[in-house]
């Protein structure tokens, strides 16, 4: 059999498993891809109805809040309809209020005592659901569509009224209007009788009418909240729907996508990727006959030198345009030469890996003293935070019970300088990287050009803003405000280097492990963000010391040396670098190094409470090792309503928790850093094993144990009045 041959049946081998594994993988894709269109568009369907839910749930609050108004309770109906009549309602058209048995007694639409129609909604009398929202009419006097949200009124423990109030459903339509859907898609809104309240396409057209039988009796036929149906539209397009409906109020979204469109979305990567398999075996066919013929020559060639060989000719190596049958040439005709400049390249080697030693230990040697300031600073920014905690919550004590104008706009400009004093202090643990960043998946070039206006915002008229930002995504892992503020600390400073204006130029690019000449990173890939400006440059003493906190070589009060820090603390906190790159006179590059990840996701962000006040028979025991911030800490709780008991360590919190003679505690706030032998963190450990319904917040300005590992909530000093209530308030009402 021929190279040639056996060249294409080699070519077939390895491609077979291939493709059969490929056939496998795009059946594989079909599936995910069709999973995944149906799970999106089930969360997609299930937000909107979301959405109608809270909208029709903000109507029944505002029934509620009327319903429990004095004077409806209290009977008097015509000092009521006298004040909704005075009342401009944004939102809604009209109240009726009802007696027990069903007949209207008032109307805001009618003058009191007046004879009054029956309206077209009426409440539920018995077994009132949790929002009593009626189908959806048309109001006799505006002849807009409505839908009215019923509420009893209550009088010692008994119903007295039935108070109505309608709204237009302008509202949902805007609502749904505002999902900004596919112009191909449609999106719908049913209330419980399955009549149009809102419609994405021809509103004006379909809204008040009842859906199909048909799509009506599949609708009640499937038994889950959401599911999709295949279905026709009103104006004769084949859809399929997804539908979700709403647990209180009974109304239904759905969002009908055309079959041809769905197909597509999920037909279009199988179909590339069967294109590309055949293009693939084609070609390599293709290229195993044309390499067959290119073998046939050198190997004859190889052979003729061979013989030459045996015959102890002395021949130069032959041309046979193959690399391996060249080599082999070479290494017959040239050994002594190639042992020869084999020795020259190990010495060049040699030499380079010296060198790179070298440079690797003065990056130690750098990176060490860093590290070292950088736990001064935290022990400086630990203290800080503590002073900063009892002038914080001492002022806002001291603003909540001062009355005197003049004492508050005194009070007032002490919490600025705290507040600048707070800032200043995260600066130096964002240095000391004891500050735990909000870490996010991003992507670097949308957060650069979402930074545009910002930076020249910054910038002066002269100096020239230029992005060389490579269209494609650029994924980190990094917290995106320090990030930005890494960013514009980096502008500011190339901005200060050019008082005559010039170009500032921000980049982006990749950077192997084997282009970095610094041993603290990884072998992986990284994203390097380059700020270049063509100003005073550094020298190489201003490049030792630029990334120390407080250095600068601007004027007192012209700059505060921590920009550069911050920059510093925020690479090497998101796991990369920062190298400086300047000389005197021809510009700064400042380099950013951050690592790059693969897979992008957001991560959906919490739902915060409001606070409360709490009631006083809740008791706080409160653990601080510093006496002024217990004093501050222990008024502010009981201005907050709290009852608090203090310790000065953990061995005093842990014998006022046993002691039963005593009240028993329902919070443990305690701070982490303290003396003694168990710190925060310690104490918290122990109080879980012994006591594990207790709540425990923990608070701290810097700790290298993180707390948050164990479970436990935990306060940032100098935390405010707000926080603090918050904090207990979410710590009493969790179980």
């Amino acid at each position: 059999m021929s190279i040639r041959a056996r060249l294409i049946w080699l070519v077939i081998a390895v491609i077979a498993p291939a493709l059969a594994f490929a056939l496998f993988a795009t059946y594989s894709v079909y599936r995910a891809q069709s999973q995944q269109i149906d799970q999106s568009m089930y969360e997609t369907t299930r937000g909107v109805s979301l959405a109608v839910e809270r909208e029709l749930d903000r109507f029944g609050a505002v029934v509620t809040t009327l319903a429990a108004s004095p004077t409806l309770v209290s009977g008097d109906l015509r000092a009521f309809h006298e004040r909704l009549q005075q009342t401009v309602q944004p939102i809604a058209t009209g109240v009726t209020i009802f007696d027990p048995n069903g007949v209207p007694l008032a109307d805001t639409d009618y003058p009191f005592g007046a004879p009054l129609p029956m309206p077209p909604s009426l409440p539920g009398f018995e077994n009132t659901p949790l929002l009593d929202v009626s189908p959806m009419f048309r109001d006799p006097l505006t002849r807009v569509h409505s839908v009215a949200i019923h509420r009893p009124v209550m009088r010692d423990g008994r119903v007295v009224y039935y108070l109505t109030m309608k709204f237009p459903v302008s509202r949902i339509e805007a609502l749904l209007q505002a999902q900004e859907l596919p112009e191909r898609w449609l999106g719908a809104v049913l209330d419980q009788t399955h009549t149009i309240v809102a419609r994405t396409r021809d509103p004006s057209k379909h809204v008040g009418e009842v859906a199909s039988a048909n799509f009506v009796t599949d609708l009640r036929e499937a038994v889950a909240r959401e599911g999709k149906l295949s279905s026709v539209t009103r104006d004769n397009q084949h859809v399929v729907s997804f539908f979700s409906r709403g647990e209180s109020s009974g109304w239904t979204v759905l969002i009908g996508i055309p079959r041809e469109d769905l197909l597509a979305s999920v037909l279009k990567p199988i179909g590339t990727a069967a294109i590309g398999i055949l293009l693939v075996l084609a070609l390599a066919i293709g290229l195993a006959i044309a390499l067959g013929r290119t073998i046939t020559r050198p190997l004859t060639q190889l052979d003729q030198a061979a013989g030459a060989l045996a015959r102890g000719k002395v021949f130069e190596a032959p041309r046979t345009g193959m690399d391996e049958t060249d080599r082999t040439a070479q290494v017959l005709a040239q050994a002594s030469k190639t042992i020869h400049r084999s020795s020259q390249e190990m010495a060049e080697r040699v030499e380079e890996a010296v060198a790179q030693a070298e440079r690797s230990h003065r990056a130690l040697l750098q990176g060490q003293k860093l590290e070292a300031l950088g736990n001064l600073t935290a022990g400086i920014s630990h203290e800080f935070n503590n002073l900063l905690q009892s002038m914080t919550v001492g002022l806002q004590l001291a603003d909540m019970l001062s009355p005197n104008p003049r004492a508050k706009r005194a009070i007032e400009a002490c919490q600025r300088s705290a507040q600048r004093a707070t800032r200043l202090t995260r600066h130096l643990m964002t240095f000391s990287r004891n500050r735990t960043g909000d870490v996010e998946q991003v992507d670097l070039r949308a957060l650069i050009l979402g930074m545009h206006e910002l930076l020249t915002g910054a910038l002066p008229n002269n100096v020239v803003l230029q992005l060389d930002l490579p269209d494609r995504p650029w994924p980190a892992a990094l917290d995106p405000v320090q990030c930005e503020l890494a960013i514009l600390n980096l502008a500011i400073n190339a901005r200060d280097a050019m008082p005559d204006g010039g170009p500032l130029s921000i980049s982006l690019h990749d950077v192997a492990h084997g282009d970095i000449a610094l041993p603290s990173l990884g072998t992986r890939t990284y994203l390097a963000v380059d700020v270049l400006d063509t100003g005073c440059g550094m020298s190489k003493e201003v490049q030792a010391r630029a990334f120390e906190p407080f250095f600068t070589t601007k004027a007192i009060g012209e700059g505060t040396g921590l920009g550069l820090a911050q920059v510093y603390g925020f690479a090497h906190q998101s796991g990369g670098a920062v190298v400086i790159d300047s000389e005197v006179g021809r510009g700064t590059r400042v380099r950013l190094l951050l690592p790059r990840v693969e897979h992008r996701s957001k991560p959906a962000g919490p739902v915060e409470k409001a606070p409360e006040r709490a009631n006083r028979t809740t008791r706080v025991l409160l653990v601080d090792d510093d006496a002024e911030v217990r004093e501050v800490v222990m008024s502010m709780l009981e201005e907050l309503g709290y009852l608090v008991d203090e310790a000065q360590d953990a061995d005093s919190a842990l014998a006022r928790l046993a002691d039963d003679t005593r009240p028993p505690i329902d919070v443990l706030l305690s701070d982490i850093v303290m003396p003694g032998r168990l710190d925060g963190v310690g104490l918290a450990a122990e109080a879980q094993g012994l006591y594990p319904e207790l709540p425990i917040i923990l608070a701290t300005g810097y700790t290298e144990r993180l707390a948050a590992e164990h479970g436990l909530r935990v306060l940032a000093k100098p935390f405010t009045s707000q926080t603090l209530a918050e904090a207990l308030i979410d710590a009493v009402n969790t179980p």
